[in-house]
């Protein structure tokens, strides 16, 4: 998981954290390993109530946040879900002070490093725990598509078995596509299957597409970069502090200064009533400036929602309208749109997660709120992001220099070497990769547009946790095709 997922604090407490049954022959004497075996008895037991337990007792008070620790029971919950059991190969020597243990995931039988981060003194106590993929040589044997197609459903096939995927997967090389298949149910009640025109929510995939929208608005004379957030937004949405700095480039670049509104006054408020852009406007004037703005990086939905502000000043349009007119429809993305949860929209997914205070699936629609917005929580398909990748890379959208703008990284003005206008930059310079992920409750969602080797990869999952390991696999078989060595 990487810093551009949904910052919803309910949300990123989906670690991937995975465990097996582990043996009194196989603990590890090492006394600096202090938290992991039982960590590990634990999530391989996968009860819920021994989890609650598990965590009163070893949980950093600091950590707790104000989602209390049934927060971090369902996270921890979810990712047992996604990843089962956990087979121990070896504990490796700690790090920074903390434990690791080289393992394999059960569903995925892929192998990652885990990491306990804890406490500096005793009695330590565990801060968090994540899932990393280690450093692996890939197989020089070159695949071809019949052998990618045949791997990749065969892997997710033994996912959804496994309870360990939910959602729709599309490949493409340039015009054609690979592979595009269905998996899960989009309606547990109901036993309703995914399909491959199924509606997926998109958390914050949606920033590429306000993010375009202001270039556009850019390109057009509309807008520009430097021009301050003040000039289009009245000063009664924004906190005390220097928010008269704040620029567009800086909100492009989460370089702003504002903070997440997925705070306490969120988690308390009528989720329903958020329908408009103005309805966020309480929560998110309270909110403190985190710094100067353009000093740092910090990822920030408040300043995406500020942007879809500006741009229906700049524009005279209401936000959602020019998202449809001039990124949806010039994408040819006719199943796409912020669509409202309580509405009656055909072939929409519920998003399904596991929460500490039920042994079920619950689905998410009391989670998240009615309609998204600019900084996330949109609806669309595998096909229509396949589109928009397309008109993307046509230059439909924007021009070549604009285009190529949004996808280099800004780090001149103080933003992450991984993030460029609205869009994650990652990969190498013979293999640059960029697009954009979410997650939220009931959802994870991402799109690799890979610029030098034609592929697109669109993954969309009405389940937590669930992306990583697939984008694992469809990546260390896409190297096969095009390299014969791993990415």
């Amino acid at each position: 998981m990487n810093i551009y997922k949904s910052l919803f604090a309910y949300s990123f407490l989906l670690l991937c954290f995975i465990a097996n049954h582990v043996t009194s022959e196989e603990m590890n004497t090492d006394t600096n390993v202090v938290l992991l075996p039982t960590l590990l008895k634990v999530f391989n037991n996968g009860d819920r109530h021994r989890a609650m337990e598990y965590y009163t007792d070893h949980i950093n008070p600091e950590r707790i946040g104000i989602y209390g620790i049934k927060a971090h029971v369902s996270g921890f919950l979810n990712t047992q879900a996604a990843h089962g059991k956990l087979k121990l190969v070896k504990y490796l020597p700690n790090k920074n002070g903390r434990e690791r243990a080289q393992v394999i995931a059960e569903h995925s039988q892929l192998p990652y490093i885990l990491t306990v981060n804890r406490t500096d003194k005793k009695p330590f106590k565990l801060n968090y725990f994540y899932l990393a993929a280690p450093k692996t040589i890939g197989s020089n044997k070159k695949i071809s598509t019949k052998q990618l197609q045949t791997e990749i459903s065969h892997f997710v096939d033994r996912q959804e078995k496994n309870g360990a995927f939910s959602g729709t997967i599309l490949i493409a090389k340039n015009e054609e596509i690979l592979f595009q298949q269905a998996f899960g149910e989009a309606h547990k009640g109901f036993s309703i299957e995914n399909n491959i025109e199924t509606k997926f929510g998109l958390g914050s995939i949606n920033k590429m597409f306000t993010a375009i929208a202001a270039l556009q608005l850019i390109e057009q004379g509309k807008l520009n970069f430097e021009d301050k957030l003040v000039d289009y937004v009245d000063e009664s949405w924004l906190p005390a502090g220097e928010t008269d700095q704040i620029t567009v480039r800086q909100l492009l670049t989460h370089t702003s200064g504002l903070g997440n509104f997925f705070n306490e006054d969120y988690l308390h408020s009528n989720k329903g009533t958020f329908r408009e852009l103005s309805a966020f406007k309480e929560i998110i004037a309270k909110m403190p400036l985190l710094f100067s703005p353009g000093s740092k990086n910090r990822y920030s939905n408040s300043g995406m929602h500020m942007l879809g502000l500006i741009i229906e000043k700049a524009s005279g349009q209401d936000y959602f309208d020019y998202i449809e007119q001039h990124i949806y429809q010039k994408s040819a993305m006719p199943n796409s749109n912020s669509f409202e949860l309580d509405g009656n929209t055909p072939n929409l997914a519920l998003g399904y997660l596991k929460v500490a205070i039920s042994d079920d699936w619950v689905n998410n629609n009391y989670y998240n709120t009615v309609k998204g917005g600019p900084a996330g929580g949109g609806y669309s398909t595998v096909g229509d992001l396949y589109n928009f990748s397309k008109a993307l890379t046509q230059y439909r959208l924007l021009s070549r220099e604009m285009t190529q703008q949004a996808y280099s990284n800004k780090v001149e003005y103080n933003s992450s070497p991984r993030y460029g206008y609205g869009f994650v930059v990652r990969g190498s310079d013979d293999n640059r990769v960029v697009g954009h992920n979410g997650q939220t409750l009931g959802v994870e969602a991402v799109l690799d547009i890979h610029l030098d080797t034609g592929y697109t990869v669109v993954i969309l999952a009405n389940q937590n946790g669930v992306v990583a390991p697939v984008r694992r696999k469809i990546n260390s078989l896409i190297a096969q095709q095009v390299h014969a060595t791993a990415l």
